[in-house]
Order: structure tokens, then sequence, then C-alpha cells
């Protein structure tokens, strides 16, 4: 989603952020091979879907299967590979075509000319040559890294490396094309450069090193003609090339083109008439740098002329459009941005066919097959338009609400992605603490939106979520105490509350100052729900729900950085913990206050130079809390027990993954739960050993928020890029009654028939290999009930667990 507020991020900041060096083995795809194979998991209930089924997220690549038009493939921004047998409409339309391997980002799909068996699909999402994958900081940072290129010989039946990035993952691909001439051939735009296949996929030459080719055209009868667009963000040696030699040489193209721009280039090539090509280029990441150019070449990109200056990708020069030739006429164009339009006259007068009203999100609650707008409706921010190869003046668009379809040249548009899963969740989900279906979350593009309790009859259950408010949706809260007040927000910390349960909300104003991120972190005390912190520069603070603020710190930012993360205690609102993001080449910090924010500790020493992307606080300790860590070549979770004056690594056996959440149970606080790139791991043990909690996920789903519901004690994962997924908590504890306590027989065993009352037992564990002992005393008649159950737990705050008892208390003597 555009942003309206205008910010200048210097680009310097990201360069230490990308080249992380990494153990070859900590790649995602190499982790996958040990991950994706079976684990015991202490729950047998497995995950299960939230949706949304009602709204798309973020659509890269659309293609027909070349023999049955019918049949398209959709490539997600990161929610892998997407195919539908009706031409995406329907209550059906879509399911997710697995691949066997961790694909989330699909930029690229490609057919060799009548052959519907044989796929590639090119993986990642790269617009800046320093760094993806840190969105939620900086816009300019969208996307994710990929593994190369995939291919399939069977119909997208199984699935198997064709050009393997996984030991070199800051990569991405954005086109494969096969010569039309010749299916051994096959070229590939990706973020190194131009590859090049002479023996259809089985190995790769890079042809052409100029970094990040977005887009390229194979001349229909010469597989050795190729035009390549190249750069972003201006990097370097941008622009427009041409080989007639298969790649040995190539001659970079000006005459007739744009000298300076900031943006991509994409490209098209006509069917009808084999010399015609056109390209869509960009500009700059804000309106005060908006420009466009439609460029033609009737020599198959040896000679260009600029046909139109119409700003159609406006302050998305970098990030949305393109340019589709009719199969049938060659001067009859889709061009899109962050709208759709049109030209009959081979780009010298565009037309705008599409209004994206309402901020280009479309109706408040859609249903599963749409429509999700007015006739004249295609969500905003358009990244690949292709026409229907035998029915005239119908085409699809891929965007930034899934995909979009129109009958009659683009006069009328539809909703055609049901069922695709794919909404991107930021951090900063919410749920009540006694209604389980109110949840909420931010999107990418798609505003902040919330569950509906009406039951799918098709998948027996709630998967349709309506829209609250519009713009990139960031971080939500809902008072605990009372979930008539709850909040949400959109890009650079612009903030709403509700007084309503979510019917209605009003505008807030804490103060801030730049430089804010993109998707900027406020919070609610657990304890307090009128007690609010927010982060930009400033960290603000309300003690009164929003309607008055101040600033902590004495008015100063604690280090001229964005806060990306915020965690308050969950017994008092005085303690939080707040990290900043890496800017202007120096490295992010993580704060703690004890005092309400009269003062913040930086308390960084012991983590590493990333992104901390979460902070969790241990809901029955302040003192410990807990950081999960993005990029590579780092631990990637860290625990304090004493705020933050030391940090300790515990992700061993976790794998070497941007991590994005922490949870901890409140009723059994050493289990723990972290999300990462490839989805949840859990741990019983305070962290000391980790497991898969992966039993029906989607492979590779990146996870950016774990929060417990706490009115049906389910764990929710947002996801960026599937939606949100729910699953029961593990209850069991680490030991069971009458078995051994770290190597000691434990003396006490009960059933809820034979309980005691103010009986003694001694208990024997061990903290840091010293075995201790403690009296506790069981007293009868207390009970509590939760998820139907009646039961109660106990643990030392050491990190040893101690068994639950049913219809008991359990206390120190």
């Amino acid at each position: 989603m555009h942003t309206r507020r205008s910010i200048s991020w210097a680009a310097p900041a990201f360069i230490l952020l990308k080249k992380c060096p990494a153990p070859l083995s900590s790649r995602l795809g190499v982790f996958w091979d040990k991950w994706s194979l079976p684990n015991p998991e202490r729950s047998t209930d497995p995950w299960q879907t939230l949706g949304p089924h009602n709204r798309a997220g973020r659509t890269l690549k659309l293609a027909f299967n070349p023999q049955n038009p019918n049949t398209m493939y959709a490539g997600s921004a990161s929610g892998g590979l997407w195919r539908s047998y009706t031409g995406g409409l329907g209550n059906t339309a879509w399911h997710q075509v697995p691949t066997g391997l961790p694909a989330p980002a699909v930029g690229a799909i490609a057919f060799p000319p009548n052959d519907s068996m044989t796929i590639y699909i090119g993986t990642g999402e790269v617009y800046n040559h320093q760094a993806a994958g840190t969105g939620g900081a900086y816009r300019n940072t969208r996307g994710s890294y990929g593994i190369g290129i995939l291919r399939s010989k069977d119909g997208g039946i199984t699935w198997s490396k064709s050009l393997d990035f996984t030991q070199d993952q800051n990569k991405g691909v954005w086109d494969v094309e096969v010569a039309p001439s010749n299916a051994d051939v096959v070229y590939a735009a990706t973020s190194d450069g131009v590859y090049k296949s002479t023996n259809g996929g089985d190995s790769w030459t890079l042809v052409h090193t100029v970094v990040l080719a977005n887009d390229l055209v194979v001349h229909p009868t010469n597989p050795d003609v190729v035009v390549v667009g190249c750069g972003n963000q201006s990097s370097p040696g941008y622009g427009i090339y041409r080989t007639s030699n298969g790649g040995a040489n190539w001659t970079k193209i000006t005459a007739g083109l744009p000298n300076v721009f900031n943006g991509k280039i994409m490209l098209d090539r006509s069917p009808s008439a084999p010399e015609v090509v056109y390209a869509s280029i960009g500009n700059g990441l804000s309106s005060s740098e908006g420009a466009s150019w439609l460029c033609r070449s009737n020599d198959f990109g040896a000679t260009w002329t600029t046909q139109t200056t119409t700003d159609y990708s406006q302050w998305q020069g970098w990030y949305s459009h393109d340019v589709a030739v009719s199969p049938t006429n060659p001067n009859e164009l889709v061009i899109v941005g962050i709208d759709v339009w049109r030209s009959s006259d081979g780009g010298q007068t565009i037309v705008q066919k599409s209004q994206s009203s309402n901020g280009g999100i479309g109706f408040v609650n859609a249903p599963i097959e749409g429509p999700d707008g007015g006739p004249e409706f295609v969500h905003s921010d358009v990244h690949d338009a292709i026409w229907h190869p035998t029915q005239p003046g119908v085409f699809y668009v891929a965007d930034d609400g899934g995909v979009h379809r129109s009958t009659n040249g683009g006069e009328t548009f539809q909703s055609a992605s049901g069922r695709m899963q794919t909404a991107q969740f930021y951090n900063g989900f919410s749920n009540s603490a006694t209604d389980e279906f109110f949840c909420m979350g931010g999107l990418q593009d798609n505003g902040t939106i919330r569950l509906n309790p009406d039951v799918d009859p098709l998948t027996g259950s709630t998967v349709t979520w309506r829209r609250l408010f519009g713009g990139d949706g960031s971080w939500s809260a809902i008072n605990q105490q009372d979930d008539q007040n709850s909040y949400l927000s959109w890009q650079t910390l612009n903030m709403l509350k509700s007084y309503d349960g979510g019917n209605s909300y009003f505008y807030l104003d804490p103060p801030a100052q730049n430089p804010i991120a993109f998707v900027a972190p406020f919070a609610l005390a657990p304890s307090d729900g009128d007690v609010i912190y927010a982060g930009s520069a400033l960290v603000a603070k309300s003690t009164d729900g929003g309607a008055t603020w101040t600033t902590t710190n004495n008015g100063q930012p604690l280090d001229g950085h964005p806060m990306l993360s915020i965690a308050i205690s969950n017994q008092n609102p005085d303690v939080a913990y707040i990290a900043s993001a890496p800017y202007n080449g120096n490295p992010g910090h993580v704060f703690v206050t004890q005092n309400g924010g009269d003062s913040w500790q930086n308390v960084s020493a012991g983590l590493p130079n990333r992104f901390v992307l979460d902070l969790e606080v241990d809901p029955t300790d302040d003192a410990i809390a807990f950081a999960a860590i993005g990029g590579y070549g780092s631990g990637h979770l860290y625990r304090t027990i004493n705020h933050g004056a030391t940090w300790e690594d515990i992700s061993s056996g976790l794998p070497d993954l941007p991590t994005s959440a922490i949870a901890v149970d409140p009723l059994f606080p050493n289990n723990l739960y972290v999300g990462n790139d490839l989805g949840v791991f859990s741990s019983v043990d305070f962290g000391a050993t980790w497991q898969t909690y992966l039993d029906g996920l989607p492979e590779a789903v990146m996870v950016f928020d774990l929060k417990i519901s706490p009115a049906n004690r389910k764990l929710r994962a947002a996801t960026h890029g599937s939606g949100v997924y729910q699953r029961a908590l593990l209850e069991t504890p680490f030991v069971s009654v009458g078995e051994e306590v770290f190597g000691k027989k434990s003396n006490w065993m009960f059933t809820q028939t034979q309980l005691p009352t103010r009986q003694r037992y001694n208990i024997n564990y061990l903290i840091n290999n010293w075995l201790l002992s403690k009296f506790w005393t069981i007293r009868a008649g207390f009970s509590r009930r939760f998820c139907g159950n009646r039961s109660w737990m106990a643990s030392t705050r050491s990190g040893c667990r101690l068994e639950s008892f049913h219809r008991g208390f359990i206390t120190a003597a």
C-alpha cells in the first residue's frame, strides 16, 4: 500500500543486514531436509485454518496452462503457488499447490510452448539489492529471499530444484522465460542478473551480471535474441540490455528511453507482431518522485520511443506496474500501476479503467466468491497483467488483493481469488480475553480485519473476515479488562480507538517523531488496559486509554532510530521493553523501563546486530523477557532473567532463520512457542530443547506473530502470506506424575478422588545442576475453570516444570 507520509531512509543502513555471513547449513532450503522429516509432537491436535478465505493478499504472477486456459496458476508474494481449474471464479476457485520445498514467495511461473506438464517457478521477492524481508521497519525492503527455480515435470505433482540458491539465499527470481522456438533454452531474470539453461533447466550459467534483473523477453523465432530490464531503487547499471548471441555479449540500450529513473522495468512482447516489445518503467518510492514511462520498440529492443509519460505507477514505480499486449493486436494494451489503464493506439493514449476506491481495498465484508468491490474496483497496486489467450477482451491482473478479471476490455471487473488464503499479517495481532471470535490484525495493504463468527459450510470453520479500517494495517490491541475498548493502526503509527467493541473507531494522536517504522508498534498493558506505550523515534505513553499522551524519557528519543517491537509486563504497567530497528548504518537496540518510562536503560549488550522482530515478557515474572531475532548467521531467540542486564541464547536446536514471534503460555510458563520463516516450534523446558510444532501448517509458512487466545486456550499464528491458523496449547507438563524429576523420583502422587488436605510433599528438582528440595502444601477445595476442565498447576521460576493437579491448589509450605 502507498504511504501518505513521505519519509526518506538512508540506504547504507541495510548493507550490513543483507549479506550476513552464515554457515551453509543455516539456510532455509538446507534446514528443510531436516525439519520436514516426521517429528513426533506433544499435541496430536493439528493447526486449523481461520482464513481469511474472502480476501487474498499480495499476488505477483499469473499464468495459464498452455493447453487448457481454464486452469490458471498464481504466484503469491509469501503464500506459495496456487492453482484454479475455474479461471479463478466461484466459491472454491483456488487451492494451494504443494511443492515439497520451502518456497513461500513465487514471483515467476513459466511453461514451455504446448507443454502443460513442465512448469518452472521462480522463488523470492527482492526489490532492493541491499536487503529484503524487513518491510515492517522500512517499506523499500519489503519482500523475502528465495531458494532459486523449481521445476515440475508431472504437472505440479512433484518438484525439484532446478536453479539452486539454497547455499546463498540472499536472492530472488523475477522471471523465467522458455524460448518459444526451442524448449531446451530457458532464461531467468534474477537478483544476480540473467541465467541461461540450454538443457531445459538441468543446469544454468550466469550470462549477464547486472543486478536486479526484473523481466525479460525472448524472440519468438530466435532463442539467441533476448531483451532484459535491470535495476531498481538506483541499483548499479540499471537499464535495458539486449543480446543477439544468446547472452555472450550484451548492449545497453539508451536511445528513446529515460536517462534517469529509480524504479524497475517490466517488459512484454506482442504475440501477433514478433518485433514489437513494450517496456513499462517506473521511478520512485514517494509521491514526490512519481514518474512513469511507457516505451515501445519495433525491432525487438534495438531502438525505442517513449509513447507516454502519464504517471500510472506514481509512488509505486519500484514495486507494482506492468504492461501486457493483446494476443491479436500489437496496439491493444493493458497498462497497470496503482490502477488499471487501457490503450488502443500502442500506448500513445492511455485511459484509466479501474478505480481503487476506499483506499484500494474494496468491500468491508466480501463473500468468498466475491464481489469484493464495485464493477470498477480493482485492488490497488497491480503487479502483473495477462490476456486470455483465446477469449477476446478477457484479461486478468494480479494485485495486492489477489486476482481480478475483466471480460470486456476493462470496462468492468470482478474478483477472482476465492479461497486464496494468502493474506499477509504483520506483528501486532490481538485477541479478546473473553470472546474467542474477537481477534484482529493488520495486513499488508488490506487494512485491519476482524474474524467473523459465521461458520463456513464447506470447511466447518470460521474463515471469513471483515475490514475495520484501511491502509497498511499495523499493530492492534484489545483491552483485556474490557474488550469494548480496542485499538488499531495503519502505517507510520496512525492510531484509532473503538469504544463499542469495534463497530466504530476514532482518531488518536500519540506524539511521534521521525524516523517512524512503516509498521510502528504500540501495546496496552495487560494488567491495565488504559496504559499504552507507542513507539516512533520517541516512546509515547498514555494512562487514560489514549485520551491524553506524554512522551517518555523526558521527551527525548531513545537512540534516534524507529521503534520496531514492544512488550509490557503482565503485572506492572511501569515495566516495558522496546526494541529499535537498525538505522543509518547503526545497530538497533533493546531498552527497558522499570519506572513507567521516566527513564529507559539500553540493555542490548549480548544481543546480535540484527532486527529484534518481537519481544515477550514472561507472564509470571517481568525480569524474564525474550527477544526474537531476524536475519541469518546468529542466534534467533534470547532470554534475560534480570531485566536485560544479561542475555542468553536459547535458540540451540532452532533453524538459523529469521524469527519473528515468541509466545509464553501464562498457565505453563515453561512452554514457549516461536514463529519463524519455516513455521512454529515449541519448547516445554524453558527453551532448553525445541521440537517442531508444524502439523497442519502450509509449507514454510512465515509466522509474523504468535498470540494466545485466553477465551479458548488456543495459540494463534498470524502469518505473512498464509492468513491465520490456531492450535490447542500444549497442556502436558514436562514431568508426569510418578516419573523421574530430572533424575530423582518424585514422592508425590494422588488422584482427584484421593486429594489430600494440607498434606506436605517434598519435591526434588534440579537448577543449574544443583539438586534442591522444596516442601509444598496441598489445599483441598480450590478449583478454577478454563476450557471446560478443572486444573491448577505449579511451576518453579527456575524453569523446571512440576505437575498439574485436578481440583487442587499447590503452594509453597
